[in-house]
């Protein structure tokens, strides 16, 4: 009696390791990817690559990282997707309940200046500001 029971808690916490586990990797993967993203010193060079996308698209765009618009940083970089417009761009590297990424704005008071920004669900954090023509 005594084994049956010890079998039967050992299925069924094997079983819950194995219900849990992908989620335990995902959030360990996500915990790493952020801090590899934040701890990059390429922000300005990010910024530009984002600035020469969004000069490529004429409105509002979902974009996959495989289109070759994206510039070969950007790609390198590995976002899930990006966004662009006129004046922004926006590299997505989660999704779900938890969306964060690099978020690039032009300047409402001065065109030539943009601002790259690290954005999560709960805040976002200038990383750098360049001008570009």
């Amino acid at each position: 009696m005594a084994k049956v029971v010890v079998i039967i808690v050992a299925v069924l916490v094997a079983g819950v390791l194995i219900l849990i586990s992908p989620f335990v990797y995902l959030g360990l993967k996500s915990r790493s990817q952020i801090r590899a993203l934040q701890s990059r010193t390429d922000y300005p060079q990010i910024a530009s690559a984002c600035v020469t996308l969004a000069r490529s698209v004429t409105n509002h765009s979902l974009i996959k990282p495989s289109d070759p618009r994206v510039p070969t940083l950007l790609r390198s970089l590995s976002p899930r997707y990006l966004t662009a417009d006129s004046n922004s761009v926006r590299l997505e590297f989660h999704g779900g309940f938890d969306h964060y990424g690099y978020r690039v704005e032009q300047s409402d008071t001065n065109a030539r200046q943009w601002s790259i920004f690290w954005y999560t669900e709960k805040r976002q954090q200038l990383l750098s500001t360049i001008s570009h023509d």
